[in-house]
């Protein structure tokens, strides 16, 4: 009989013991003079302590070696009820840890604490409050813009270091007739800066007159210039026409895409430019014209003077002031402020209400854009046009932004040799994949977005391919 007890009371500690260990969080219990009795596998890896070091030990001794700063146990057995603490670890670990007195025959016998650690979710919260500080930053960059001086022309969406000295030189430029030539590629706001020149010049009431030189057939381009007189050609008016050039006297001729101006052209603007006065086709009156010249180019200009594609007397003529703008990707902290910026203008335009997280605002921030200010334009109407949900999602991003920011792996994820098992293939490619998302996201939270999945399937991803998360390690967002 006392045999079969014996087997009886063994199967149940044996039950006991297992559910301990199986428990995700730490357990500690101690007696009631705060005797360490039993800590679990958990415990160990989340304390970094082992078993054996600390069994039959008084917590009061481990908390004056400084293993951790504050025991609940001690708490318990002071106030004799349930007590909740946040414990900090010499690790420099955060644990929510709770105790619970156990009571036999009315007096306390035992504690039981569990330990749980919360370090990751403080730093979410911390990475959450910063993202708001940023978008609080930005959205009081993005009003001060809005604020300044002047119509929708003289706004200009920057904070970067560069454009900041780019906008100094256009109101400087802006208070004299000086001709400006306006350099960067397609997108970068080459019409933008000339319109605001025009609206920040005593000239802001005369015309403003924006030519793209390479938008008119080269048959037309010589009398859309400089306009034709009655019989001048076959099609002609009778009364005859102005030329754009003539239209925009008192004002600013803005010469877009000045590259693709013919040379036989470009002979007869030189003379517009040292003589102030054009003949219309099929005239022999000149008019005299007081006007601003703007000439802009999305080419290397001087590489078109060395190739004779362009005048060099008429390039230096134009250049007097010279302003290039570099591209959005070399000035990525100003990606943030137009984002918002085109998210107020868009709303508004469409009666909507959309946000956007601030892990999309990063992908963003970290895609090439080809096509610049132009395409981020675009890409935001778009998502807001065609948004059904309140906010703007990594997932919601178009495939090509995505696979833009991915760094391309040394390897092919799909080259895995031909003999191995379906499922070791499918492991691996996801190891890979897995990767390759830890090289441009930043939180879990980024990852699970980006791939579709949720954080808690990340955080098991990463464990089960042994991936370490380089944020955790060097303390980076």
């Amino acid at each position: 009989m006392e045999g079969f007890l014996a087997g009886i009371f063994k199967h149940h500690a044996d039950v006991l013991e297992a559910i301990i260990e199986s428990s995700y969080d730490g357990l500690w219990i101690c007696d009631g003079e705060g005797k360490i009795l039993k800590i679990n596998k958990a415990s160990e890896k989340i304390n970094d302590v082992s078993a054996k070091d600390v069994i039959g030990r008084n917590v009061k001794d481990l908390v004056r070696e400084g293993l951790f700063d504050k025991s609940v146990t001690l708490e318990v057995l002071k106030k004799k009820k349930r007590v909740s603490i946040l414990q900090t670890l010499s690790n420099g670990k955060t644990l929510l840890v709770t105790g619970n007195p156990i009571f036999i025959d009315g007096k306390l016998e035992y504690v039981v604490t569990n330990d749980r650690d919360i370090t990751e979710l403080i730093h979410l919260k911390e990475e959450l409050e910063e993202s708001r500080k940023t978008s609080r930053k930005y959205y009081k960059k993005l009003q001060d813009a809005l604020k300044r001086k002047g119509g929708e022309e003289t706004r200009f969406i920057f904070c970067s270091k560069v454009m900041r000295s780019i906008h100094e030189t256009v109101r400087n430029v802006a208070e004299v007739d000086v001709t400006v030539f306006l350099q960067g590629e397609s997108g970068v706001g080459k019409s933008r800066l000339a319109k605001m020149i025009h609206s920040l010049s005593e000239r802001a009431k005369a015309p403003f007159i924006h030519v793209n030189c390479g938008a008119i057939p080269e048959n037309l381009l010589e009398s859309e210039l400089f306009g034709y007189v009655k019989g001048a050609f076959t099609g002609a008016r009778n009364e005859g026409k102005p030329g754009l050039v003539e239209m925009a006297d008192k004002g600013t001729l803005f010469l877009d895409e000045i590259t693709e101006l013919p040379l036989n052209l470009q002979v007869k603007l030189l003379h517009f430019l040292d003589s102030e006065v054009v003949k219309r086709v099929g005239d022999t009156k000149e008019r005299k014209i007081d006007v601003r010249i703007i000439a802009a180019s999305n080419r290397d200009i001087a590489k078109y003077v060395k190739m004779k594609r362009f005048r060099e007397d008429l390039y230096f003529r134009l250049n007097i002031v010279p302003i290039v703008i570099p591209p959005l990707r070399d000035r990525r902290e100003d990606i943030p402020l137009l984002i918002a910026y085109f998210l107020e203008r868009f709303n508004k335009k469409y009666g909507k209400e959309v946000t956007i997280t601030p892990e999309a605002v990063d992908l963003l921030c970290r895609y090439s854009f080809p096509g610049n200010i132009r395409e981020l334009s675009n890409i935001l109407e778009r998502l807001i046009v065609m948004s059904r949900k309140p906010q703007i999602e990594v997932g919601d991003l178009p495939d090509y932004v995505k696979e833009d920011v991915f760094v391309p792996l040394e390897t092919d994820p799909s080259a895995v040799p031909l003999k191995t098992t379906l499922k070791n293939a499918v492991s691996e490619c996801e190891r890979n994949i897995l990767k390759q998302a830890l090289t441009v996201c930043r939180t879990q939270q980024e990852m699970a977005e980006l791939l579709g999945v949720s954080q808690p399937t990340i955080a098991r991803k990463l464990r089960q391919h042994m991936l370490e998360s380089p944020w955790k390690n060097n303390g980076a967002h």
